[in-house]
């Protein structure tokens, strides 16, 4: 894996290019992807299986994402040898939250289930317009000292996503989004992105920070990351009780 450097010989517009105005949002949408590998590699992908620690509360544990086309998706974090599951196999959002109480596999609630419903297994900014999405400019802001372009993602289901991409590298360093369900519903939660690293010739950001009102809640540092491993997809449904 190359670091984030080896990102720079991968652009395709220069740094200057749009020194004189912001690009529009398929200028961004564009290069963005081109950047990060090309719209056919990132179509040609079945799945993906990250595996790194999630540290929470200042304790650090092991996490596997797993996730497939259909948007499909399951996190397991193991905590002192139990397993927190979240799952989503398209239609079913479920969890095991031993921690909880909830100690069986058990269907979401309603408004918990509408935030792992929103992951998108093929990013939006890929044939956006197609897939019923709409792609907004929204003025950009400084992070970590870097000036940024704001990309609004909107759809009829209710997906609202913002992107900030880094005016320079053309790529996404923060996600915010509305949360819809718990104790911090009706706020807005941010997701860093960074250490992008080259794997098999696609670019995946390493490390994620997740923070509400400007807390850090989560930080995940991913050390391997699998592009189309075998894959049983009964793995994202919920089991049936005995």
């Amino acid at each position: 894996m190359k670091k984030l450097l080896t990102l720079s010989l991968m652009l395709v517009f220069g740094t200057g290019l749009f020194a004189q105005e912001a690009p529009s949002v398929e200028e961004i949408a564009k290069t963005y992807i081109e950047n990060i590998g090309g719209v056919e590699a990132w179509k040609a992908l079945k799945a993906t299986k990250m595996n790194g620690k999630a540290n929470m509360q200042g304790m650090e544990f092991p996490i596997t994402v797993t996730a497939a086309e259909g948007d499909m998706q399951y996190v397991e974090v193991n905590v002192q040898g139990q397993k927190i599951i979240q799952a989503y196999d398209g239609e079913t959002a479920w969890q095991v939250m031993p921690f909880n109480g909830v100690t069986e596999p058990t269907e979401m609630p309603e408004d918990q289930a509408e935030q792992s419903k929103d992951m998108r297994f093929l990013s939006e900014f890929i044939d956006s317009k197609e897939r019923g999405f709409t792609l907004e400019s929204v003025d950009g802001k400084e992070i970590d000292g870097a000036a940024t372009y704001g990309v609004r993602v909107t759809d009829t289901t209710g997906y609202d996503h913002t992107y900030y991409f880094d005016a320079e590298y053309m790529i996404p360093v923060m996600m915010t989004s509305p949360v819809k369900s718990g104790p911090q519903k009706g706020a807005t939660m941010e997701t860093f992105m960074s250490d992008y690293q080259e794997v098999e010739g696609l670019m995946v950001p390493m490390f994620m920070e997740v923070k509400f009102n400007g807390q850090t809640v989560q930080k995940m540092t991913f050390t391997e990351v699998i592009l189309n491993p075998e894959v049983d997809k009964a793995m994202f449904s919920m089991p049936k009780k005995n």
